[in-house]
């Protein structure tokens, strides 16, 4: 008679059946550089919650000699002013007690160091999001729009000597010895790399400085560094046509309310929440009354839609953070309920643009509110009111702080597409 075993299948319905590693997985690491070229600035306790940074206007040169024994007319002084008011910001973790004695992981650290994390991407995607706001833009070659961005059109040495010299021009003070600074996507490194021996000599000037800073060269008067969280942008098809952002789109009625209305649909990154997809404008037909437009099966987004009433009329957010799958109509009441706001602008379907920028001192600032600065937080042990059984503890972090352009003239961003992939999640 054969022995019978009695096998883990057997016994895994009452035994642990996964060995939980105590060495855990690194997150991907985010080169956060853009906040370090941020003028920084305090605001006192018990002063409101605005900033206001002053600045003298030039004089007007005299444009005449003076005529002996005759005073000239006086001239005035005249400031310009860039007021700032605070916003703040924070994240919460909530750790059952349960959680935190029954993984081999120290949950509570990890958590102190995860929301403070959250925290300093946040700071840095605002201040991202806040520069795209600049008005100088340097593209490849000729090109003067994202839209005309094309697959050879990537970031060169030509591209970046005309944004250094338009600083150069508008009179942007330098950084430490006599250079600007600039931080790029490691796309558009790896395609100077590939084409430029000068830059690729001057990537390795000096070590040290790059394990600190992150730098990767001095190169056309400017001294850069890399960075993998700025923005980055995917040109679709528009609502409705073959390989569109949408998982359905569909017209109806009748009555032409909707007469000549845009339609665009822009995907969300859902963790950091950057807009990264951004669809063609749709044009409604004449005939419609209501227009249903679904959101994407992926998960990795949430997506704002934007319309307007009649062609060429302002852009409205109508729907914003919309989840995936998720089917939204779209109708003349729709758009008086909407927030005015215009959609980004989308490069052409299926090209990818990369975002980087070059700043002379003083281009934009950061100010935190005097005793709430970035700090992180954490409830105490112990039953309270509000916890009588003592079921959990939550951490968080949060700050009171605001990002701002101090001088548009001081600052250029560079847009380019790449020979390598964005990796953006489906």
């Amino acid at each position: 008679m054969a022995d019978t075993a009695t096998q883990f299948s057997t016994l895994s319905t009452d035994a642990p059946n996964v060995w939980i590693s105590r060495e855990m997985y690194r997150l991907g690491e985010r080169n956060m550089r853009v906040g370090k070229y941020a003028t920084k600035y305090t605001l006192p306790q018990r002063f409101g919650k605005t900033l206001r940074v002053v600045r003298y206007k030039r004089l007007s040169l005299p444009t005449a000699t003076l005529t002996e024994g005759t005073a000239p007319d006086a001239v005035a002084l005249s400031i310009e002013n860039v007021d700032v008011t605070v916003e703040q910001w924070g994240i919460v973790v909530l750790l059952t007690d349960v959680a935190q004695i029954t993984t081999t992981h120290p949950a509570l650290n990890i958590a102190i160091e995860r929301t403070a994390l959250a925290m300093a991407e946040v700071l840095e995607r605002e201040q991202c999001v806040m520069l795209l706001a600049g008005t100088t833009v340097q593209y490849p070659g000729s090109i003067t729009a994202r839209a005309d961005i094309g697959a050879n059109d990537k970031l060169d040495t030509a591209t970046v000597l005309a944004a250094a010299t338009t600083l150069r021009n508008n009179g942007a003070a330098e950084y430490e010895g006599g250079l600007f600074s600039g931080v790029i996507a490691p796309q558009m490194e790896a395609d100077i790399l590939a084409a430029d021996q000068t830059f690729k000599d001057a990537s390795n000037f000096a070590n040290v400085r790059r394990l600190e800073y992150g730098e990767i060269g001095i190169w056309m008067a400017t001294r850069w560094a890399r960075s993998n969280f700025l923005p980055i942008f995917k040109g679709v098809a528009a609502p409705g046509t073959q390989g569109a952002l949408v998982a359905g789109y569909t017209e109806s009625g009748s009555g032409g309310a909707l007469d000549g209305t845009l339609v665009t649909v822009v995907g969300r990154d859902a963790t950091t929440d950057y807009e990264r997809i951004i669809s063609q404008t749709k044009t409604i037909a004449d005939t419609d009354a209501s227009v249903t437009c679904t959101t994407p099966t992926s998960t990795n987004y949430v997506y704002d839609i934007y319309m307007t009433n009649t062609a060429g009329a302002t852009n409205k957010v109508v729907f914003s953070r919309v989840a995936a799958n998720t089917a939204k109509t779209l109708t003349a009441a729709v758009y008086t309920a909407g927030t005015a706001q215009s959609p980004p602008s989308a490069p052409a379907s299926g090209r990818e643009v990369f975002v980087g920028w070059i700043f002379g001192k003083d281009a934009f600032g950061r100010v935190e509110l005097n005793g709430m600065s970035l700090q992180s937080y954490i409830t105490p042990a112990g039953a309270s009111y509000s916890n009588p059984l003592a079921q959990g503890r939550k951490v968080g972090s949060k700050i009171m702080w605001k990002s701002f352009v101090i001088d548009n003239a001081f600052f250029a961003r560079l847009e380019a597409e790449s020979a390598y992939s964005a990796g953006l999640p489906a």
